[in-house]
This record gives structure tokens, sequence and C-alpha cells, in this order.
């Protein structure tokens, strides 16, 4: 009687453990972002109430400029067609402040002369790659393309809080930059129509077209609603995407409706979605061996041998796992990796289909896997090596958005959040893809 008091204490104790990590789980997913219940009216962003004024960026004094650009005189009025000398009214100044190379400071000036129509007396003002159109008086002096990517490639990439770029920016080159010439930036950058959009487009139909795509989401928020991050990576491209469902309509619209690859992903519910039925799919075999290692560990200490079944499960999983491993550092032939994979297979197969198991955490096991092994879901790599078996790519894609989440409210609203999933794709394809992400951003913003 003592030693089944003992047994049931221990047991009491060992559910309890495992139903505390079970909630912090659903919490940590469902919610990731506060403990409390949600603000139903926020604070609208912004500057609060007495907490600083109003100001332009400055001129630079004398000895910060580095170089001086003389602007061509124009001769021709752009209001009535005047094609002849012009009068000179007086010399306007404009600056850009950008990094060089070596990122150090440069500041450049450049003389633009105003002329004056001896015609219509409209005025007349000269013009410069270098220069917007409307850089004068209180916005005459901007930041270059590199900073601004630079700038973007910090928080996108980095991870650093825009909060914290202006100091950053500070100290490494005296730069003074405000939290919202920063956000401003980065929706002039991504707004609908701008060449980063259709960059990310054509990334979006690289992914449509890859012979294998990984695809996991994980929790967001927009505005005071919740939403999910999804990642669609192939190869050497990856796509961000924000949604307020979690259904099987975003994966088909990421994936595309002639999507014609493999979906490497886990066990999710909505991979089973009839409009997913003839995608091709290969399941997350780390998945399957952790889910298989939870069940035995729940079957420990209790009657029977209950825990040796999920130990066999994942150990065929992890050999498969090793195995792929190995034929892609050349250990294995491809017959001998289709014959190994034969033997993997089964193993399996005598696992999966036998009678009702007498543990009903082995039975809710044993028919979800059996699912997805009929369906030619499990052992897809084996056909092709080159499809991976594991979403281990995905996951380490969405390391940087969790980075991300963290350390910020996730987005104000939905221009926000299209704003980060595009020139995150950019900045993360480009790193993918061992390019300077710098040098991508500042190509599409030229």
């Amino acid at each position: 009687m003592i030693a089944q008091n003992a047994a049931l204490q221990a047991e009491n104790a060992r559910l309890k453990k495992r139903i505390e990590e079970l909630e912090r789980r659903a919490r940590n997913y469902a919610a990731p972002f506060s403990r409390e219940q949600q603000t139903a009216d926020p604070q609208s962003p912004g500057r609060r109430p007495g907490e600083g004024t109003f100001a332009h960026k400055a001129p630079p004094t004398p000895q910060q400029i580095t170089a001086t650009v003389q602007v061509d005189t124009p001769n021709t009025c752009v209001r009535c067609g005047f094609m002849g000398p012009l009068i000179l009214t007086r010399h306007d100044k404009a600056w850009v402040t950008e990094l060089t190379p070596q990122n150090a400071i440069q500041v450049t000036e450049y003389t633009v002369p105003v002329m004056a129509c001896p015609q219509c007396h409209h005025r007349v003002r000269g013009d410069h790659p270098d220069l917007h159109a409307d850089q004068r008086g209180a916005t005459a002096h901007r930041l270059g393309p590199m900073l601004h990517a630079t700038l973007q490639t910090l928080h996108h990439e980095v991870g650093l809080p825009v909060r914290r770029i202006g100091r950053v920016m500070h100290l490494l080159g005296g730069i003074h930059i405000t939290q919202g010439a920063i956000t401003q930036a980065a929706q002039r950058l991504a707004a609908d129509g701008s060449p980063l959009a259709a960059h990310v487009d054509a990334l979006q139909t690289h992914v449509q077209q890859a012979p294998f795509v990984h695809h996991d989401d994980i929790g967001w928020r927009i505005g005071t609603q919740n939403a999910w991050v999804g990642v669609f990576r192939s190869a050497d491209t990856v796509v961000f995407r924000a949604n307020l469902r979690h259904t099987n309509v975003d994966v088909r619209d990421g994936l595309g409706q002639n999507f014609a690859g493999v979906l490497v992903s886990d066990r999710f519910a909505s991979y089973d979605s009839r409009f997913l039925q003839d995608v091709r799919q290969q399941k997350c075999l780390v998945h399957l061996i952790r889910n298989a290692d939870e069940v035995a560990a729940g079957e420990q200490g209790r009657p029977g041998r209950g825990e040796l079944y999920g130990l066999r499960v994942a150990q065929v999983f992890r050999e498969g796992v090793r195995l792929h491993r190995d034929v892609t550092k050349g250990v294995y032939t491809r017959a001998a990796y289709a014959q190994q994979g034969e033997e993997l297979t089964l193993r399996l197969n005598t696992l999966l289909n036998r009678a009702p198991l007498k543990s009903n955490a082995n039975e809710r096991l044993r028919p979800g896997i059996l699912k997805q092994d009929v369906l030619d879901r499990v052992w897809r790599f084996l056909k092709d090596p080159d499809i991976p078996p594991t979403n281990n790519a995905a996951e380490r894609s969405l390391r940087t958005v969790v980075m991300a989440r963290n350390v910020s409210q996730c987005s104000k609203n939905a221009v926000g959040a299209q704003t980060y999933m595009r020139i995150k794709s950019t900045v993360e394809t480009a790193r993918l893809r061992g390019q300077d992400p710098v040098a991508n951003l500042t190509s599409v913003t030229r």
C-alpha cells in the first residue's frame, strides 16, 4: 500500500508538470505578446504630448561637408517651354549624407542653381540624379540610399529595434536619425507599386516554381488582432507573409494554384485540407520524432512496455534523417540509399500496420503517422534525395521574426505588417544567396 501510494504521488507530480508545460506552450503560441487580456482601445502610436518637438533635419556645418557638386545650369523652362539663357536668381543648397564603402560618413553639398524664365518668370531649379525634385527648404538635407538600406538591414536582418538604431548610428558616425524617419523611409521603400514590391513579387513567383518549399508559421499581431507570419522558403529564396487567418487558404495563396513541387511542413491540420490534397508533401521527421519521444516519455513508469513503441518509431525516423545526411555527404550511393530506404520503410510498416495498441497515447500516435504514410508524405525524400526530410530551414528563417516579436509589439497596422514582410523577404533572401543585403536594398531604392 505504501509503495502504491508513492507511485501515485510520483505519477501525480509528473502529470502536473506535463500539464504546466502544455499550458505554457499554448500561451506562447496563441498569445505570445502579453500575459493579460488585450487592450480594447489601445493608444495610438506616435509622439506623446510634451515629449519632444517637431524639427526638420538641420543643414550640415561647413566642417562636415566632405565633397561639393556643382549642378548644371538649366536652359529650358519647364512651364512654358522657353529654351535659351535663363536669369540666375540665386543658388540653393541641398545635402545628402551617405555612407562610403568603408562606412565613413560622407556629406555632399549640391549647389543647385535656381533660374527664372525671362518670358513667364517661372522659377526653374537645376536637376541632379542624386537629388529629389522637392529636396529644398526644410527637406534639403536627406539621407542617401545606401544609408537608408543600412538602417533597414539593421532592423530587418540584424533584429535591432528601431528605437535603438538612432543611438547606434550616433555612436558609430555621429549621425542624428529619428525613429520616425526610419519608419517613414521603410514605408516609402515598400509601398505598393514600388520597385521593392515588384522585387518581392518576383521572389514569390520564384518560390512557386521551386522543386520544394518549406512552410511554417508563428503567432504575430496586427494592431489588436492576433495574426500569423508564414514563411515560404526554397533552396535560395525566402518570402514572409502576414495573415489574419490561419487556414489552408493562406498556404495555397503562397504556393500558387500551379505549384508542382513538394511542400515540406509539419503535421498541422491545415495541410490535410482537400484544397492541398493534390500537393505532394513531405512531413518533417524531426516533428515526428518529437511526437514519438513525448509519447514514450508519457508511458514511462506505467505498467507494461508501452514506452517501447514510441522509442522504436522515433528510432526509425532518426535513422531516416541520418541516412539522408549520409547520402548528401557522399557516404552512400543512390543504389545503397534506396536499399537502406526500403529497410526503413518495412520497419515502419511493421510498427504502423498492426492491431490496435493497448496504450491510448500510442494508439493516437499510430493512426496519425499511418495516415501520412498512406498519403506518401513520410518517405518522399527516399525517392528524391534533393528533398529535405525535415522542416528545419523554415524554422531557422522564423527565428529572427521571433526575436523581433519578443522586443516589439509586432505591427501597428496592416501597412506596417506589409512593409516589414517585404523588406524582411528581401534581406533574408539576399543573406541566403550570399549577397549583401545593403546592396540589394540600395539597388531597389535608386
